[in-house]
């Protein structure tokens, strides 16, 4: 017991150190200050749902903030060689709080960052994904970094697919 004490405990302190951002917001969490958008048709993060395995390991987290501020987002790493991809295999992993299946978009950019991993001047932006699932009331923002790595996990209130 003591063993996985440990373990869980050292992976909330490199969570904490391998995904940082800026002290800087832009705009509330609820209403970020997108500065890009995405002009994809639904059918394309559809067809993303059906063809990009879900991504394993993940356990859901306790932080409240974890994923739905733009403080603490979820780091899937990847930069521009698989990062569209490790937010879409993250995505698909997650399930309402039901264990329903969810239906999600990239809303664009926001929230400019420092990292040694970013692609300009060691900036980076965060996206945007609005998450819904049947009987939602209002889509669920998460914040996805893909210059960083960190530990995967679902926001509180959603659940995982079952492998």
């Amino acid at each position: 017991m003591k063993r996985i004490f440990y373990l869980l405990s050292l992976s909330v302190l490199l969570a904490a150190s391998a995904c940082k951002t800026a002290k800087t917001t832009s705009g509330t969490n609820a209403k970020p200050n997108i500065t890009g958008s995405t002009n994809l048709p639904q059918s394309y993060y559809d067809n993303a749902r059906q063809t990009v395995a879900p991504a394993t390991g993940l356990s859901v987290t306790t932080d409240p903030e974890y994923g739905v501020t733009q403080q603490k987002p979820i780091c899937v790493g990847g930069k521009t060689d698989s990062g569209a991809r490790n937010q879409q295999a993250y995505l698909n992993a997650l399930r309402g709080p039901g264990g329903e299946e969810i239906s999600y978009r990239r809303r664009g950019s926001c929230c400019a960052f420092k990292t040694p991993n970013g692609i300009i001047g060691g900036m980076g932006m965060l996206d945007v994904y609005e998450v819904t699932w049947a009987g939602s009331a209002k889509p669920l923002l998460l914040y996805l970094n893909f210059y960083d790595e960190g530990p995967l996990l679902a926001p509180v209130g959603l659940t995982l697919a079952k492998p």
